[in-house]
C-alpha cells in the first residue's frame, strides 16, 4: 500500500543526500546558516498549513510525531534554498533576478502540483498551487535577507 508514495519519499531523500556533495566546502558556513534559517520558517509555515487543514500529507515520514512532511520541511526546501542563494545572480539586471526567483519557485510548485494530483504524498484541501509558489518565494526572500544581513552584504533588502 502506498508503494509509489514511499518510493517517491525514499528517492527524494537520496537526492537530498547526494545534493549535499554539490555544496562547495568553502561555502559550508553559509550553507549551514541558510539551511537552519529555512528550516525555521518552513517549520512554522508548514505547521500553520496542516494545523488549519489547508493541506495534508497522507503518506509522510514520522506520521505519529508530526502532521507535516518532515522530508520537505527539513531537507528538500532548505537544500533548495541553499542552491538558490549560493547561485543567486547578484550582479545581474533586475529582470534576470526576477526570472531566477520565478523559475525556482515555479519548478518546485509544478512538481508539488503534479504530486498532489497523482499521488498521496500531498493533498490540497483549501490550499492552491499559488500559495505554494508565494510561500516558497517568501521563504527564499526572507532567508536571503537574513543571509545578507549576517554576512554584511550591502543592500540586504534588494533583489
Amino acid at each position: 500500500m502506498y508503494l509509489l508514495e514511499k518510493n517517491i519519499l525514499i528517492i527524494s531523500f537520496i537526492i537530498c543526500v547526494i545534493s549535499i556533495f554539490f555544496i562547495p566546502r568553502t561555502s559550508a558556513d553559509k550553507a549551514s546558516l541558510i539551511f537552519l534559517a529555512t528550516q525555521f520558517f518552513s517549520w512554522i509555515l508548514g505547521l500553520i498549513a496542516v494545523e488549519f487543514a489547508f493541506l495534508e500529507y497522507p503518506v509522510r515520514e514520522l506520521s505519529k510525531a508530526n502532521q507535516t512532511s518532515f522530508l520537505f520541511e527539513y531537507f528538500v526546501l532548505p537544500l533548495l534554498t541553499i542552491f538558490f542563494i549560493l547561485h543567486y545572480p547578484n550582479e545581474k539586471p533586475i529582470k534576470l533576478k526576477l526570472l531566477y526567483f520565478a523559475t525556482f519557485s515555479s519548478i518546485f510548485t509544478l512538481m508539488e502540483y503534479i504530486l498532489e494530483k497523482h499521488t498521496m504524498v500531498i493533498d490540497y484541501h483549501s490550499w492552491k498551487w499559488y500559495w505554494t509558489w508565494a510561500s516558497m518565494s517568501l521563504i527564499f526572500y526572507i532567508v536571503m535577507v537574513i543571509y545578507r544581513w549576517f554576512y554584511k552584504i550591502k543592500n540586504i533588502f534588494s533583489l
